[in-house]
């Protein structure tokens, strides 16, 4: 397991090893020694990193980490409204690589392009003035991960070194595997790419990287050693196995495949299920540094229908909306305590317990079952209805690709309950669909309006912003706004 360590020793320790594979990995090091020599003379107490080029990123990352500075992640392919709300929370006097013009102006930056490739990498020309800039620099890294989910709105959850290693830690004892080997196709920015780096380069593994459409493109690029792990999200999952290229067998033989991000639909599983697929369906979010729940691959294949137990280092309870905990069976609020849990959203501390906003249950055996949001509740005729298992059930009939179900307001039953999905044939009102849910839906819980899309509003990780859904549906209706309810409040949904 990883010892209590800095991160200066784990880098003497793995020091000209290769273990980064792909997208040039051997331009790692060199870049890593060129990141430390500036970092180390320009002395920032602010970085932001928006690093399109995995192996570039990693190595400024590293380097930074090494410093007593806030390091910001950002994703570099943001627009404008996204980098807005990035302006407002941080103020760097250091950026390594691409920002909007605009963005950099309003951060005093100088834009300073480089041969090799377009971007901007500089530094402040001059501190600024007043109140703007950050107060004084850490102690330690403070490493901050952006956030959004369904709401849009941008956070960071501010975490340290000891808080991102107590993850790793966590993951090894919950696997019993003091290495570990993973193939990385999701973002590095992000908190599922971040952990998946830090899981390998501390425990002494191999980090293969790919961007996933070159996966589905061109295959893998190099095997994975055991024990190997792959992180997906459900809509990824499903594309590889319609891919025209047949992943199945490389899918087969990781040690497991981490589902997370977004809620898996049954179809999908019962499918995993059938071709033997290792799935490890996960519980965690950005705050937790990744998952704080896992199942594993044998139990999953059984037929266990749980995000897992609680992994070492964390602690899971439900509690009711006094707070109060909850015995197993009962559904209520899903509330986390962990030493990988975020100090605080920029300035804002985390509380403690993380109130998630999620709903589940533990069972007897201390299995967590995650129902759905607890701000995303359609309240129609005085009965409740959980968006994520109406949605299940319209993607179980195999009719469509994709669904989303939202609460419009209705002056007869308060919220209508409504479903847009995404089909290849006209849904035609939703007759064939709604007669299909019948035996598989309470009739409260089957959509009354159907809408259609070519797509639905989801990020890189498959989540759903129901916001901008929401909005989209009365405007489609032609529905009044709402100013109170339920349904105004559109939550992330937590499982990374």
């Amino acid at each position: 397991m990883v010892a209590a360590v800095t991160l200066s020793a784990i880098l003497q320790q793995r020091w000209e090893q290769t273990w980064l594979v792909g997208i040039g990995a051997e331009r790692f090091w060199p870049q890593l020694r060129q990141f430390q020599a500036q970092l180390q003379t320009q002395q920032p107490q602010s970085v932001v990193l928006a690093e399109p080029d995995p192996v570039r990123f990693l190595a400024a990352f590293l380097a930074a980490c090494q410093q007593p500075c806030q390091v910001w992640l950002a994703n570099p392919h943001w627009g404008l409204e996204e980098w807005q709300q990035v302006v407002t929370q941080c103020h760097p006097d250091w950026v390594i690589g691409r920002v909007p013009p605009t963005v950099a102006a309003r951060w005093r930056n100088r834009p300073v392009e480089t041969p090799a490739r377009a971007g901007y990498v500089g530094s402040l020309p001059s501190p600024p003035t007043g109140n703007s800039r950050s107060s004084a620099p850490p102690s330690e890294p403070s490493i901050l991960i952006p956030t959004g989910g369904s709401s849009g709105a941008l956070r960071f959850a501010a975490h340290t070194w000891t808080t991102l290693t107590a993850s790793v830690q966590g993951f090894q004892q919950h696997f019993h595997c003091p290495t570990v080997n993973a193939y990385c196709v999701l973002p590095l920015f992000h908190v599922s790419g971040l952990m998946q780096a830090l899981r390998c380069l501390l425990s002494g593994g191999v980090l293969i990287c790919q961007p996933f459409q070159a996966l589905l493109q061109e295959g893998m690029i190099a095997p994975v050693p055991d024990p190997a792990f792959l992180s997906l999200v459900p809509t990824q999952l499903q594309r590889l196995l319609k891919c025209d290229r047949d992943f199945t067998p490389w899918l087969q033989s990781f040690t497991a495949i981490l589902l997370g991000g977004a809620p898996p639909w049954p179809s999908l599983l019962h499918t995993a299920r059938q071709l033997l697929l290792p799935l490890a369906p996960t519980y965690g979010m950005t705050e937790t540094a990744s998952q704080v729940a896992t199942l594993h691959p044998h139990e999953f294949l059984v037929g266990n229908r749980s995000s897992g137990r609680t992994l070492p280092h964390a602690s899971i309870t439900i509690r009711d909306t006094a707070g109060q905990p909850l015995p197993p069976g009962q559904t209520g609020l899903i509330a986390i305590e962990a030493a990988s849990l975020a100090q605080a959203y920029s300035q804002t501390p985390v509380s403690v317990p993380l109130q998630t906003g999620d709903l589940g249950y533990l069972d007897a055996a201390g299995y967590l079952y995650v129902l759905g949001r607890q701000t995303t509740l359609i309240l129609t005729g005085g009965e409740k209805v959980l968006p994520e298992e109406v949605e299940a059930a319209i993607l179980a009939t195999g009719m469509v690709q994709d669904a989303a179900v939202v609460g419009i307001p209705d002056d007869d039953w308060g919220e209508t309950v409504v479903a847009v999905v995404v089909s290849e044939a006209p849904v035609e009102g939703g007759d064939r669909l709604r007669q299909t849910l019948k035996p598989r839906l309470s009739p409260y819980k089957i959509p009354k309006r159907w809408l259609q899309r070519p797509s639905l509003p989801r990020n890189a990780q498959g989540k759903l912003n129901r916001a901008d859904l929401r909005q989209w549906v009365i405007q489609q209706l032609q529905c009044p706004p709402v100013t109170t309810g339920s349904a105004l409040t559109s939550g992330d949904s937590a499982a990374e």
